[in-house]
């Protein structure tokens, strides 16, 4: 696929949110709305045995048996994930060729899924939390999962729970599912949570969907007024 070619995929992807522009990352994201269809065929065809796995292909690619899908999918290393990302793709790119969704399932395969982190919070990770932790006498470190209703609603009120806390709490963000030694480390086991720190030491962990007064009391009670 020449490099015109793989631009003009790419902008029809950026055009049905497909692909979006993470601004965390700034870089290119699977969006959350394809992300979470594709959960649904992932969860259905990650765990598949080779036989369904194969039926698939064929019936999908047109394919006289299971057996010429499964040489063809050898021939041309398809996984399990292209697959569901093109079945994904087709349910939402109904005018869309068999050759382009599977071009262009091949550069969705390659792109990571959007992240989590609200773009008002610092992003960190399990590498750099402590560094974040370390620069900052009072902090608070968000956490957040990709397809969580409790996480959606709360960045709605985020704007205004930032408000709330003190001035001199710095404030960071991280994917709750990518950063398990946090998660562990911290004792949160949902998401949303709020972690708060003081010398790095872990005061208190707020679990789900908090509004911004009581994170403000919580706050006061460990810090003082705002």
């Amino acid at each position: 696929m020449d490099e015109r070619t793989t631009e003009a995929y790419i902008d029809t992807l950026l055009e049905e949110d497909v692909l979006v522009h993470d601004e965390v990352s700034d870089e290119l994201a699977t969006g959350e709305d394809f992300q979470g269809h594709l959960e649904v065929y992932l969860d259905t065809y990650m765990e598949s045995d080779d036989e369904e796995f194969h039926e698939t292909l064929a019936e999908v690619f047109d394919l006289p048996s299971a057996e010429a899908a499964a040489e063809r999918a050898e021939e041309l290393e398809v996984t399990r994930e292209e697959l569901s990302v093109f079945l994904t793709l087709r349910a939402r790119l109904e005018d869309a060729s068999v050759e382009d969704l599977g071009q262009m399932a091949a550069i969705v395969t390659e792109v990571d899924p959007q992240s989590p982190i609200p773009e008002q919070v610092h992003p960190v990770d399990d590498d750099s939390y402590g560094d974040f932790l370390a620069e900052h006498d009072r902090a608070a470190v968000t956490v957040w999962k990709r397809g969580c209703a409790p996480c959606d609603g709360m960045k709605e009120d985020l704007d205004e729970i930032l408000e709330c806390l003190p001035d001199d709490l710095a404030v960071a963000g991280l994917d709750g599912e990518a950063c398990p030694d946090f998660c562990a480390s911290q004792e949160v086991n949902t998401a949303p949570a709020v972690v708060f720190f003081e010398d790095g030491d872990r005061l208190d962990v707020v679990s789900g969907r908090t509004s911004p007064e009581p994170l403000a009391e919580r706050a006061a009670e460990l810090y003082g007024p705002a």
